[in-house]
Parts: structure tokens; C-alpha cells; sequence
């Protein structure tokens, strides 16, 4: 699978005077299968499989969806999809954090810090959750709803879709799965190994002895929780021991380096400065 282009998608292009808070649209043809256009937005965007299946692509990994997922994309994120099955339906709500009423504060919904996070908590590409199939006409409903408010000319369609949002987002947490804040909770073991040997090599041998998962259920388990493949983990808990060493006081870089896996100080080097933390 080859990465076609980056298209970066204009708050303007689905807004308009952007008076509207959300807008629904509905994806229903298969992007090509040799080639995968990730894009990115200014908006944010919650996905709702109506039926059928596909593949969403994006920084994390790679994933199969099918129908109940949903899930929630945030502005800057890349992503795209690719290999819907037949009869696939995927709703697409996009929406910006700026038009939503205040009254979308939603408190006390399980729901709203993934749709409205933190500037430091903005990725959450991967499933939040599965609305079963006897209960998916109802989100389904809610959702044309929307879509039905923000294609007329109604008197107050734009609160009236707000509300309809409010009353989605509050009925899909029902069906939100846990949502682990450490992935310690899913790979603690091999966490807990790389944390006790980061200082030596470890092989992928050594994690898959530790996991007890093939190679690519390891790979796949690291993209969902720590958005790296294990050898970039590693580097990266080398890199944030570095720098601590290196802030607390005034040892040579070979020394750091013998503390924290490097070959030597070049190593070293090389590795801080390409992770721009040196």
C-alpha cells in the first residue's frame, strides 16, 4: 500500500460561514486500494461505522474497523482509509471546537474530554468504542437527524444540531470500552523489561519471549498504546535517561552514554540531535 498524497482539508471548504457546529457526510465509495491519500484537517472529526468494513490508516498503525466503531480525529492528526468491503457505510461528523456552544461543555459525559481535549491530549485515532447492532438504528437516526438540520433552512437548525451532537455523544458513551491511560495496563511486562535493560541491546527475541505474542501482535500492541514500534521506544527511553543525566549535573557524554545503551558519545550525539533534544 503506497501513500498517494497530503492534503490538508480547509475549515472553510465544509463550514462555510461556519455558523453550522457539525456536519454530517456520509463515505460510501472504496478509496483505491494501491494507494492511500492521508490527509489532515483543521476540525475534528468523530467516525461512526454504519455497516460494512475498511481499514483506517493513521500515525499510530493500521486497523480494521467494522461496523458499531467509532472513533474521534483532532486537527493535525494524518489519516485516511482505504479497502471498504461491500456495503460498507462509514458517517463522518466533523466538527470545530470554536462553533460549539458552550452548553457542549457536556459534563459528566464519559465522551467530552475525548471530543474536546487538551492541547496535549489530542490523538485518539484507534476505536473508543462498538455500538452493537440492535442498538445502532437509534445512532444512526440521530446522526441523519443532523445531517437533515444542517441541509435545510429550519429556525434555529444550528442549536437544534448542537443539541442532536449532544444527545449522539452522550448515547455513544454507553458503548465507550476502557480507555487505559498507561499501557502498562495492556504490556506491563514488556515495559517493565525494557525499562530494567534499556541500557544493554535487547533483541525483539528477548520482548517476544517476554510478551508471549507473535512479532506482529507486539508490533501492533506497542503502535496502539505507545505510538512507536519497540525499537523506537527503546531509543526514546534511552534519549528522555540522556537528557535527565545530562540536566542533573555535568558528566561526559561518554559516560551518559555507557549509562544509557549507547555504542559511545558520538552515538550519543548523533541520537540527541536527531531527536532535537541535544
Amino acid at each position: 500500500m503506497k501513500i498517494k498524497h497530503l492534503e490538508h482539508l480547509e475549515n472553510s471548504a465544509y463550514f462555510g460561514n461556519g455558523k453550522m457546529p457539525c456536519v454530517v457526510r456520509e463515505m460510501k465509495d472504496a478509496p483505491s486500494n494501491a494507494f492511500v491519500a492521508l490527509h489532515d484537517h483543521g476540525f475534528s472529526e468523530l467516525v461512526v461505522v454504519a455497516s460494512g468494513s475498511l481499514q483506517h490508516i493513521h500515525t499510530k498503525g493500521i486497523e480494521r474497523i467494522s461496523t458499531g466503531d467509532f472513533f474521534v480525529i483532532h486537527p493535525g492528526e494524518r489519516h485516511g482509509f482505504a479497502e471498504l468491503a461491500e456495503g460498507t457505510s462509514v458517517f463522518n461528523i466533523l466538527f470545530d471546537n470554536a462553533a460549539m456552544p458552550q452548553a457542549m461543555s457536556l459534563a459528566g459525559c464519559p465522551l467530552t474530554p475525548l471530543l474536546f481535549p487538551h492541547d496535549g491530549d489530542r490523538v485518539r485515532a484507534r476505536p473508543l468504542g462498538r455500538v452493537p447492532r440492535k442498538s445502532l438504528g437509534g445512532i444512526i437516526g440521530i446522526i441523519k437527524a443532523m445531517r437533515g438540520e444542517g441541509a435545510g433552512h429550519r429556525l434555529f437548525r444550528h442549536a437544534v444540531c448542537a443539541s442532536l451532537f449532544a444527545a449522539l455523544a452522550l448515547t455513544l458513551s454507553r458503548y465507550l470500552r476502557d480507555q487505559p491511560d498507561d499501557p502498562s495496563e495492556t504490556i506491563k511486562g514488556e515495559l517493565d523489561f525494557i525499562a530494567e535493560n534499556y541500557m544493554r541491546k535487547i533483541t525483539l527475541g528477548e520482548l517476544r519471549a517476554v510478551s508471549g505474542r507473535s512479532m506482529r501482535a507486539l508490533y501492533r500492541e506497542f503502535y496502539r498504546f505507545c505510538g512507536k514500534s519497540p525499537g523506537e521506544y527503546i531509543i526514546s527511553l534511552r534519549v528522555a535517561k540522556a537528557k535527565a543525566l545530562l540536566s542533573r549535573n555535568t558528566p561526559t557524554l561518554d559516560e551518559v552514554a555507557a549509562q544509557t545503551g549507547f555504542c559511545d558519545a558520538s552515538h550519543l550525539s548523533r541520537t540527541l540531535r536527531a531527536h532535537k533534544d541535544y
